[in-house]
Protein backbone atom coordinates (compact mmCIF):
# COMPACT_ATOMS: atom_id res chain seq x y z
CA UNK A 1 0.00 0.00 0.00
CA UNK A 2 1.08 3.49 -1.03
CA UNK A 3 1.66 5.93 1.65
CA UNK A 4 -0.18 9.33 1.02
CA UNK A 5 2.63 12.37 0.49
CA UNK A 6 2.16 16.03 0.97
CA UNK A 7 4.88 18.08 -1.01
CA UNK A 8 6.96 19.76 2.41
CA UNK A 9 8.86 23.11 1.60
CA UNK A 10 12.25 23.68 3.03
CA UNK A 11 11.14 25.98 5.05
CA UNK A 12 7.98 24.02 6.39
CA UNK A 13 10.26 20.46 6.58
CA UNK A 14 10.38 19.59 10.62
CA UNK A 15 12.74 16.85 11.23
CA UNK A 16 14.12 15.24 14.61
CA UNK A 17 17.42 14.46 12.77
CA UNK A 18 18.98 12.57 15.55
CA UNK A 19 15.92 10.01 15.80
CA UNK A 20 15.59 9.26 12.00
CA UNK A 21 19.42 8.82 11.46
CA UNK A 22 20.08 6.86 14.86
CA UNK A 23 16.85 4.79 15.85
CA UNK A 24 15.18 4.96 12.43
CA UNK A 25 17.94 4.76 9.98
CA UNK A 26 16.96 5.60 6.29
CA UNK A 27 17.01 3.80 2.74
CA UNK A 28 19.27 5.25 0.63
CA UNK A 29 18.62 4.45 -2.89
CA UNK A 30 20.67 5.19 -6.42
CA UNK A 31 20.33 4.65 -9.58
CA UNK A 32 17.60 5.04 -12.40
CA UNK A 33 13.76 3.53 -11.16
CA UNK A 34 12.79 3.93 -15.03
CA UNK A 35 16.13 1.91 -16.24
CA UNK A 36 15.19 -0.74 -13.78
CA UNK A 37 18.75 -0.63 -12.79
CA UNK A 38 19.44 0.19 -9.17
CA UNK A 39 19.96 -0.51 -5.85
CA UNK A 40 19.23 0.53 -1.73
CA UNK A 41 20.61 -0.09 1.58
CA UNK A 42 19.85 1.14 4.91
CA UNK A 43 22.13 4.15 6.24
CA UNK A 44 22.34 5.61 9.84
CA UNK A 45 25.22 8.40 9.54
CA UNK A 46 24.15 11.46 7.82
CA UNK A 47 23.22 14.77 7.85
CA UNK A 48 20.17 17.20 7.23
CA UNK A 49 21.30 20.73 6.65
CA UNK A 50 22.12 23.96 4.50
CA UNK A 51 25.27 23.73 2.15
CA UNK A 52 25.88 26.17 -0.23
CA UNK A 53 22.65 28.32 0.11
CA UNK A 54 20.71 25.29 -0.41
CA UNK A 55 18.69 22.42 1.37
CA UNK A 56 20.96 19.71 1.56
CA UNK A 57 21.89 15.93 2.91
CA UNK A 58 25.25 14.03 3.46
CA UNK A 59 25.20 10.63 3.22
CA UNK A 60 28.06 8.16 4.15
CA UNK A 61 28.70 4.69 2.60
CA UNK A 62 31.96 2.24 2.69
CA UNK A 63 33.30 1.96 -0.49
CA UNK A 64 32.32 -2.00 -0.65
CA UNK A 65 28.77 -1.29 -0.58
CA UNK A 66 27.36 -2.47 -4.00
CA UNK A 67 24.54 1.05 -3.68
CA UNK A 68 28.48 3.27 -4.37
CA UNK A 69 28.67 1.94 -7.74
CA UNK A 70 25.29 3.32 -8.59
CA UNK A 71 25.64 6.60 -6.38
CA UNK A 72 29.06 6.95 -8.73
CA UNK A 73 27.16 5.90 -12.08
CA UNK A 74 23.88 8.21 -11.61
CA UNK A 75 23.37 11.77 -10.77
CA UNK A 76 21.13 11.35 -8.44
CA UNK A 77 20.11 9.76 -4.97
CA UNK A 78 17.16 9.10 -2.27
CA UNK A 79 16.76 9.28 1.24
CA UNK A 80 13.36 7.54 2.61
CA UNK A 81 12.10 7.48 5.99
CA UNK A 82 10.17 4.85 7.31
CA UNK A 83 7.56 4.04 10.41
CA UNK A 84 9.02 1.95 12.40
CA UNK A 85 6.92 -0.87 11.90
CA UNK A 86 9.19 -1.47 8.87
CA UNK A 87 12.90 -1.59 10.96
CA UNK A 88 13.19 -5.16 10.09
CA UNK A 89 13.04 -4.45 6.11
CA UNK A 90 15.41 -1.62 6.56
CA UNK A 91 17.51 -4.27 8.51
CA UNK A 92 17.55 -6.81 5.85
CA UNK A 93 18.39 -4.43 3.14
CA UNK A 94 21.47 -3.31 5.32
CA UNK A 95 22.81 -6.78 5.77
CA UNK A 96 21.93 -8.28 2.09
CA UNK A 97 23.63 -7.05 -1.01
CA UNK A 98 22.27 -6.47 -4.00
CA UNK A 99 24.99 -7.58 -5.83
CA UNK A 100 24.39 -11.04 -5.53
CA UNK A 101 20.61 -10.90 -4.35
CA UNK A 102 18.95 -8.75 -7.22
CA UNK A 103 15.61 -9.11 -6.00
CA UNK A 104 16.46 -8.09 -2.57
CA UNK A 105 13.64 -5.28 -2.41
CA UNK A 106 11.32 -7.47 -2.95
CA UNK A 107 12.32 -10.03 -0.35
CA UNK A 108 12.50 -7.55 2.04
CA UNK A 109 8.78 -6.35 1.42
CA UNK A 110 9.51 -2.64 0.08
CA UNK A 111 8.09 -1.62 -2.90
CA UNK A 112 10.45 1.01 -5.28
CA UNK A 113 8.35 3.56 -7.19
CA UNK A 114 9.35 6.66 -9.52
CA UNK A 115 9.80 9.36 -7.58
CA UNK A 116 8.70 13.11 -9.12
CA UNK A 117 12.42 15.37 -9.78
CA UNK A 118 15.08 12.48 -9.94
CA UNK A 119 16.04 9.16 -11.70
CA UNK A 120 16.70 7.30 -8.20
CA UNK A 121 13.80 5.06 -6.76
CA UNK A 122 11.63 5.96 -3.86
CA UNK A 123 9.63 3.61 -1.80
CA UNK A 124 5.69 3.31 -1.42
CA UNK A 125 6.03 2.04 2.02
CA UNK A 126 8.15 5.42 3.09
CA UNK A 127 6.65 8.00 5.10
CA UNK A 128 9.23 10.28 4.02
CA UNK A 129 11.17 10.80 0.69
CA UNK A 130 14.14 13.97 -0.02
CA UNK A 131 14.92 13.46 -3.99
CA UNK A 132 18.65 14.80 -4.05
CA UNK A 133 20.96 16.04 -6.52
CA UNK A 134 24.73 14.88 -6.07
CA UNK A 135 26.78 17.99 -5.40
CA UNK A 136 30.07 16.67 -4.38
CA UNK A 137 31.79 13.65 -3.59
CA UNK A 138 34.71 13.06 -1.02
CA UNK A 139 36.43 10.18 0.94
CA UNK A 140 37.91 10.06 4.32
CA UNK A 141 41.28 8.93 4.82
CA UNK A 142 42.83 8.20 8.31
CA UNK A 143 45.00 11.72 7.98
CA UNK A 144 41.80 14.15 8.53
CA UNK A 145 40.37 12.64 11.97
CA UNK A 146 41.29 14.84 15.15
CA UNK A 147 40.30 11.88 17.42
CA UNK A 148 42.53 9.02 16.38
CA UNK A 149 40.86 6.73 18.13
CA UNK A 150 38.13 6.30 16.11
CA UNK A 151 40.27 5.13 12.84
CA UNK A 152 41.17 2.16 14.94
CA UNK A 153 37.96 1.50 16.26
CA UNK A 154 35.70 2.56 13.38
CA UNK A 155 37.62 1.50 10.49
CA UNK A 156 40.38 -1.15 11.61
CA UNK A 157 40.36 -2.59 7.91
CA UNK A 158 40.63 1.15 6.86
CA UNK A 159 37.84 0.77 4.54
CA UNK A 160 37.16 4.77 5.14
CA UNK A 161 33.46 5.76 4.09
CA UNK A 162 32.82 7.88 1.01
CA UNK A 163 30.71 10.72 1.63
CA UNK A 164 28.18 12.19 -0.93
CA UNK A 165 26.44 16.15 -0.77
CA UNK A 166 23.01 16.23 -2.52
CA UNK A 167 20.90 19.36 -3.01
CA UNK A 168 17.36 18.90 -1.88
CA UNK A 169 15.48 19.07 -4.61
CA UNK A 170 11.73 17.80 -3.29
CA UNK A 171 10.79 16.55 -0.09
CA UNK A 172 7.49 14.53 0.24
CA UNK A 173 6.25 12.90 3.38
CA UNK A 174 3.21 12.59 5.79
CA UNK A 175 2.03 15.26 8.18
CA UNK A 176 4.71 14.67 11.16
CA UNK A 177 7.13 16.15 8.61
CA UNK A 178 5.65 19.83 8.43
CA UNK A 179 6.01 22.29 11.08
CA UNK A 180 2.85 22.66 13.19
Amino acid sequence: MKTEWMEISPEEFRCDAFQVWGDNWLALAAGDFEEKRFNAMTVGWGFFGTMWAAPAVMVVVRPQRYTLEFLDEYSSFTLSAFSPEHREKLAFIGKHSGRGMPDKLAQAGLTPCAAKQVAAPAFREAELVLECRKTYRGQFTGKEFLEKSLVSRMYPERDFHVFLLGEVVRIAGVSKYVKP
